[in-house]
């Protein structure tokens, strides 16, 4: 009878309190930092701002506890940039009360940076911009946080050659960026010039409810939310080079949900395959690159592939083919020699000319440059200071019809 009334005294104060904090779903932190456009200027009321429309929505579906709005009119990126920073003579040094280390303050889960169009309006060149947002976001990264940047926003009330700078600074930011860019100036432009469409225009520098509703319709559609979601493993690339006698096969993964198991098969006709070796790739956050060198390959032709699986997932990657009669053609390691500089190793049985590219995990171009490839192996190398932290692929087609695809992460 005792254990009988304690029983329902505890359901009754269940019923009473709700559930237990430890059993609800935890709920993530939005900071915003930035200038007018964030604050909500054109607005009205100004709860059809972007942010709080971005705010309502996600509160809506449960996901968010709140957004701390800390951005404040006519900023431009320096007071955004970290605390400790020394600008150059005058530039205005950072507001500790609404910059991006303030903004970590609050534990955020993501972080919105929006500096549209003060910079330009300031005569500040692309290069200051780009240098200020490139720390603002390495700053989040290296808190451990998602960070998403603006793009700059189309303003009519500024010169000709300070709107032309704008839309320079758009492509600057969605390429360094990729996908953590949103476009803020393609959706609100008008067709036929630099200016603020008509139909979203408020002031000549900030746009009206419309275009508020527009731009939270950019942040909705980014989802950008979901990086917090643990992602499905994701086999990025599978490969295998000759050289010297040997194969060498390479493999890279991303989102791998703790140590990873691989199995490595081999066939001598492209349909039995026999395992060859085990081994376990110790994973981080991020992408997971690995390799394996088969001593003794087969004669002539031989095919390979990867069984792999982690807590979650266990699949096949594409079937490789290597001929120890030639020299294959491919691309061979592919690593960051620092934080400026991407080499690419190719066995190439004859000279030949390359176009070599690179793409973000988004898809974006961030290079493209012909090279001439020495026989019998060539190394490329490609500057990389400018690119983001992140996943990329390399891209190699040659004037003779070889093409590989690589991928590779920067730290």
């Amino acid at each position: 009878m005792r254990n009988l009334l304690l029983f329902l005294c505890g359901a009754l104060l269940l019923s009473l309190c709700g559930t237990p904090a430890s059993a609800q779903s935890r709920k993530y932190v939005i900071a915003v930092i930035g200038s007018s456009t964030a604050v909500g200027t054109g607005a009205t009321p100004i709860d059809s701002s972007w942010v709080n429309l971005t705010k309502a929505y996600f509160k809506g579906l449960g996901d968010i506890d709140t957004i701390y709005n800390i951005a404040l009119g006519g900023q431009t990126t320096y007071p955004g940039m970290p605390t400790g920073f020394v600008p150059p003579a005058g530039r205005p040094s950072p507001d500790t009360a609404r910059n991006i280390t303030k903004a970590l303050s609050f534990n955020p889960d993501v972080v919105l940076v929006n500096f549209p169009t003060n910079d330009a309006a300031a005569d500040y060149t692309l290069k200051e911009t780009m240098t200020n947002l490139r720390a603002i976001y390495a700053a989040a990264v290296a808190a451990g946080k998602i960070a998403f940047i603006t793009t700059s926003q189309p303003r009519t009330s500024l010169s000709t050659s300070q709107k032309q700078l704008l839309k320079t600074m758009r492509d600057s930011v969605n390429v360094e960026f990729g996908n953590n860019s949103l476009n803020f100036y393609d959706p609100i432009v008008a067709a036929d010039s630099f200016n603020i469409n008509p139909i979203y225009n408020f002031d000549g520098t900030h746009v009206n409810n419309a275009g508020h509703r527009v731009l939270f319709q950019v942040v909705k559609a980014k989802g950008i939310l979901s990086g917090i979601i643990p992602l499905p493993l994701t086999l990025l690339s599978f490969s295998a080079s000759t050289a010297n006698g040997v194969v060498r096969l390479g493999w890279s993964f991303t989102d791998a949900a703790g140590p990873l198991q691989v199995v490595v098969q081999r066939s001598a006709d492209g349909k039995d395959f026999a395992d060859l070796a085990r081994q376990t790739d110790q994973t981080a956050p991020g992408v997971a690159k690995a390799s394996w060198t088969d001593d003794n390959p087969l004669p002539g032709k031989s095919w390979y592939r990867i069984q792999y699986s982690d807590t979650h997932l266990t699949g096949y990657s594409r079937i490789v083919e290597a001929d120890m009669a030639a020299v294959a053609w491919g691309i061979g390691k592919v690593y960051m020699t620092g934080s400026s500089e991407m080499r690419a190793e190719i066995d190439n049985p004859v000279p030949q000319s390359a176009t070599v590219s690179v793409f973000s995990q988004a898809g974006t171009l961030v290079f493209r440059q012909g090279y001439r490839l020495a026989a019998p192996a060539a190394v490329i190398t490609i500057p990389a200071g400018r690119w983001a932290s992140g996943a990329y692929f390399l891209r190699i087609i040659t004037d003779q019809g070889n093409s590989a695809t690589s991928g590779f992460v920067k730290f």
